[in-house]
């Protein structure tokens, strides 16, 4: 299978998601990529927003099937007076390859529609005080999170995808099925994922970071994404970057500086994989290859055995940010760990009973286009409430407003749209509003906006250290 990769088709100009989800544009993106010469029985442009309006229910795997979205769209075309047609001849029409770009280019006009230049410069008058305080103090525009997230196909897959059964095993014993990897850029600011790439699930993790796509950006990352040579191409980039390191990491100590600013120098010339298990240490590292990092070491004793020790590299400087606050810093992955949950349950970001290659990518990629509808609907509900915070989580639950506004694109006129969007802004501020997170998550730093506040105030005692 070749990698497919998603992002906006531009930044400099978009339209309203509405036009974009019009029957005129759908449909002018079939007849551009062949999908669609002549409409007759079949309407691509109906299919998928009637598609749309049933992924924004929290549908079960079971319920989430071809058959059940074929049914939506067919009591559609009856309740239009429309000719009905066999699921035969729909399924052969989501078989092309054609039908795969309109969707594709539909969720790239979305993501240009969604996070413009000029929508981009109205959120960040409104992003929460604590977070435009990191980017300012790490002088960047953004923090992308990179992660992937895995989705099983059926069994029946393994003849059409290179990777057959070499899938994880499962916890229930049940042999590993085939799968697919989604590489996710997710953006801080804005709340989304600025690129996707879907490739096998045993696909190479460090081919999925695009140092050329980022800019004055933050990129933070887990340890498979990423090895020295990229990491050098990173930091030349003048791109930032905190990843996550190997427990076994071999380097040479250059310098080391404790929790209190002052250096260590018993650890000069020492390999970091044989520092004291309970080590914890900023140090300045130099590789094998003679390529430098910064290199934090950190041990916490109310983690699990498996992630008691942390190993991180970055090239933050530290009169920037101290360890305490990197070690912190990298737990905002957990926002893009929330991100693909709520895709999961709420937006049917799982695969459909198919076998064919194109119909599980255009439903995965349906589904990326719910999500970002969603995510869109949020921040315009930040900036027209003058809201700090909303819980994502929350509002990618809110699917029966979604599927009411979903219904309104597919059988409403364009004014009866815009009110019944309005109506949804009023509905997220009441019921998406954060709350005071629980003892649990407060402890743990899973609150995003708590552990902002605390990234912000750690002291850094090695401020003053060049």
């Amino acid at each position: 299978m070749p990698k497919l990769s998603i992002f906006p088709s531009s930044l400099s100009t978009s339209r309203s998601f509405t036009s974009v989800l019009s029957r005129d544009n759908l449909k002018q993106h079939a007849i551009d990529c062949g999908a669609l010469k002549r409409e007759r029985k079949f309407s691509m442009s109906d299919y998928i927003l009637s598609s749309l309006s049933l992924m924004s229910k929290s549908t079960e795997k079971s319920e989430f099937t071809l058959c059940s979205v074929h049914n939506a769209y067919l009591r559609f075309c009856r309740k239009a007076g429309k000719e009905l047609i066999s699921h035969k001849c729909i399924h052969k029409q989501l078989q092309s390859e054609n039908t795969l770009k309109v969707i594709k280019n539909m969720l790239s006009e979305l993501m240009t529609a969604s996070f413009g230049k000029s929508f981009l410069k109205k959120i960040k008058k409104f992003i929460s005080g604590d977070l435009k305080s990191l980017l300012i103090k790490l002088g960047v525009d953004d923090i992308i999170l990179v992660d992937g997230t895995e989705i099983d196909l059926s069994y029946s897959c393994a003849d059409n995808f290179d990777c057959k059964g070499k899938g994880r095993p499962h916890a229930d014993g049940t042999p590993p099925r085939p799968g697919l990897k989604l590489h996710i850029a997710f953006s801080l600011v804005k709340q989304s994922f600025v690129y996707v790439e879907i490739t096998e699930a045993v696909g190479s993790e460090r081919d999925s970071v695009l140092v050329d796509r980022f800019k004055n950006s933050l990129i933070i990352c887990d340890r498979g994404y990423v090895d020295e040579e990229l990491e050098q191409r990173i930091n030349e980039s003048g791109i930032l970057y905190l990843i996550r390191g190997k427990l076994s990491t071999a380097a040479t100590i250059d310098k080391a500086f404790g929790d209190d600013g002052k250096t260590i120098p018993e650890f000069k010339g020492k390999r970091v994989n044989k520092l004291p298990s309970h080590t914890c240490a900023d140090l300045n590292v130099t590789f094998d290859s003679g390529h430098k990092s910064r290199v934090i070491v950190r041990y916490n004793v109310n983690c699990s055995d498996d992630d008691k020790r942390s190993i991180l590299r970055t090239n933050i400087p530290r009169n920037i940010l101290g360890a305490k606050q990197i070690y912190l810093l990298y737990r905002l992955r957990w926002a893009i760990e929330l991100f693909n949950k709520a895709n999961k349950r709420s937006n049917c970001l799982k695969s459909i009973n198919s076998a064919n290659e194109n119909i599980i990518l255009s439903f995965i990629l349906l589904s990326l286009a719910v999500s970002v509808i969603k995510t869109f609907t949020g921040l315009k509900c930040i900036i027209g409430k003058g809201l700090e915070w909303i819980s994502m989580l929350k509002l990618h639950k809110q699917n029966e407003c979604f599927e009411t506004l979903f219904k309104a694109l597919l059988y409403r006129k364009l004014s009866t749209v815009y009110q019944i969007f309005k109506e949804l802004l009023d509905d997220i501020a009441l019921l998406c509003q954060r709350t005071k997170p629980s003892n649990r998550d407060a402890v743990k730093l899973k609150d995003l906006p708590t552990l902002v506040w605390q990234i912000i105030n750690q002291p850094n005692p090695s401020a003053k250290i060049a």
